[in-house]
């Protein structure tokens, strides 16, 4: 289900794709996620690439993360984004919790690398971005620098 064939998406010069940034959005379980994709990322999508293959920068909370990897769940999506010609090309795991509607500061450093749930988290987004890229696309995963 992850291929959509040849990706003729939104691109930029030097072969940068046009995307659309979740982390803007709530998400903190998997169907908030969801929720903010259906609502804003198809809206926006319909402006700017409505026949064409659109690419999503997911973000992702630890509990999203943990959800999202169950396989049936995974494979929802996947039909979801097959069917609305998005694709996933980079991960935002930056924040492992909550990340909007609270104090995020220095928060959003914890659990920093010290703590084997930062490692656990990383390892998962890699694990489903490898499930989600399309062939003959890299994919990315963004997390926080190594100390704060």
């Amino acid at each position: 289900m992850k291929s959509l064939g040849k990706i003729n998406a939104m691109r930029l010069k030097n072969n940068l794709h046009l995307a659309y940034c979740t982390n803007i959005h709530r998400g903190d379980d998997w169907p908030e996620t969801l929720a903010s994709l259906e609502k804003y990322t198809l809206a926006v999508k319909e402006r700017v690439s409505p026949d064409r293959p659109y690419a999503i920068g997911l973000r992702l909370s630890d509990l999203a993360s943990r959800q999202l990897s169950e396989p049936h769940t995974l494979e929802t999506f996947q039909r979801w984004l097959h069917h609305h010609h998005c694709y996933v090309f980079t991960i935002n795991g930056f924040p492992f919790g909550q990340f909007h509607g609270t104090k995020v500061k220095e928060q959003v450093y914890r659990p920093d690398w010290t703590h084997p749930d930062r490692l656990a988290y990383t390892n998962r987004l890699f694990d489903l971005l490898a499930q989600l890229v399309p062939e003959g696309v890299e994919g990315s995963v963004s997390t926080l620098p190594g100390s704060f």
